[in-house]
């Protein structure tokens, strides 16, 4: 049994337990009061502090990443879009909403667990837990029943769980917050309400900066397979403990030019058309030596002086031992037309679209390779020079 399987174990214990203890003491002293409840008392804590770590931890993973727990809120409304048609322009409606949406959940999720341990308007705050489990495991409910979105991204990519095991985890939190509901009225604010008010305030603003630093600057943690430190050429290859390989879809392609004969449909009398073009041929590159890849899943979508930062990095650069590369998900032709407004004069690789913002949560975003270990990846925001990339390899 894993540890996150012994931890759901130990959550619904205790909270069986706690609502069995409080229904016993309740019928005993016919009062609802903790004061008469001792053993209430001492379990309602005890869940307090449980559900509290809990949130913060899920709410953390999430707010060190929320682009990526965006991500999977966009996901989630694109697939009730496809399944509920009649509600489609609603669901459209919060696809552009998803990231900022995802930075509030976050945050407020860390607010709530510091509001839950302190005590603080737990009336009001008991309501919102419920109706933010609510809302969790009807999400989870959905994937587990449909399939279509196979990881709720509750615990970012921190900890994955599949639909069901989700699932499971949120009805289990509904039963293990049912006791802390039961008595939200009679459960006092420690040490005071003034000083628990504030507690939370800090929790809330905090999380807040944090969230929005690691938005500015890329996540402080990084969960994602593709950190500083992985050769990804293990990562590729080597199987993971479900059998597939951690970074599976890594496979960028540079394009060749080739000219070729290209023979028209058309006969003018007797005489056939010949109309010389270039195609691309994808070739398969494994990374060797020192390379920096600058990445943008949307080159159409990308900040125009963002890519003209690249390109000056790149004229830098001339001399140096590390190569250029660039990685996108957009089209080639489409990319030929970015490259020739911007003067993007570096080699082009084409990834999948999802693999790419998995890699790296800036747009562009630059990673230092050697001999295909990560060494470093920056936002767009702290864009390296050329001397702090030499001086990061031997």
């Amino acid at each position: 049994m894993s540890t996150y399987q012994l931890i759901g174990l130990a959550f619904a214990a205790v909270g069986v337990l706690t609502l069995g203890v409080f229904l016993w003491e309740r019928q005993k002293q016919n009062s609802r009061k903790l004061q008469n409840l001792p053993l209430t008392t001492i379990l309602t804590w005890i869940t307090r502090i449980m559900v509290g770590v809990l949130f913060i931890y899920s709410g953390f993973v999430k707010a060190n990443d929320y682009i990526g727990f965006g991500y999977k809120l966009e996901e989630y409304f694109m697939v009730f879009g496809e399944h509920f048609p009649f509600m489609k322009g609603f669901w459209d409606f919060w696809v552009p909403l998803a990231e900022p949406l995802a930075w509030f959940i976050s945050v407020f999720e860390i607010a709530l667990a510091f509001a839950i341990i302190v005590g603080w308007r737990m009336n009001l705050t008991m309501w919102l837990t419920l109706l933010m489990m609510v809302f969790f495991t009807v999400l989870t409910a959905y994937s587990h029943v449909t399939g279509a979105v196979t990881d709720c991204g509750c615990f970012g990519d921190a900890l994955k769980l599949t639909p069901f095991e989700s699932f499971m985890k949120d009805v289990i939190l509904m039963v293990t917050v049912t006791p802390l509901f039961l008595v939200r009225k009679h459960i006092r604010p420690v040490p005071n309400d003034l000083l628990a008010a504030i507690i939370v305030g800090i929790s809330f603003l905090g999380s807040g900066i944090y969230s929005y630093y690691c938005h500015e600057h890329l996540p402080v943690i990084d969960y994602r397979p593709y950190k500083v430190g992985v050769d990804l050429n293990i990562c590729t290859t080597e199987e993971g403990p479900d059998g597939i390989p951690k970074c599976k879809d890594w496979f960028p392609y540079f394009p060749q030019e080739l000219d070729y004969i290209k023979v028209d449909s058309v006969m003018n009398g007797d005489t056939l058309t010949l109309d010389s073009t270039k195609v691309f041929k994808p070739e398969p590159v494994l990374f060797e030596g020192k390379t920096l890849m600058i990445i943008f899943y949307d080159a159409l979508k990308a900040d125009g002086a963002e890519l003209d930062q690249s390109v000056a990095l790149v004229n830098t650069m001339k001399g140096s031992d590390i190569q250029i590369v660039g990685a996108t998900a957009t089209g080639p032709s489409e990319m030929e037309a970015v490259a020739q407004k911007h003067g993007i004069n570096y080699r082009m690789g084409y990834l999948d679209q999802t693999v790419l913002k998995t890699v790296i949560r800036s747009h562009p975003g630059y990673m230092l390779l050697n001999n295909g270990i990560v060494v470093k990846k920056w936002h767009a925001n702290d864009i390296p020079d050329r001397a702090e990339l030499e001086s990061l390899l031997p």
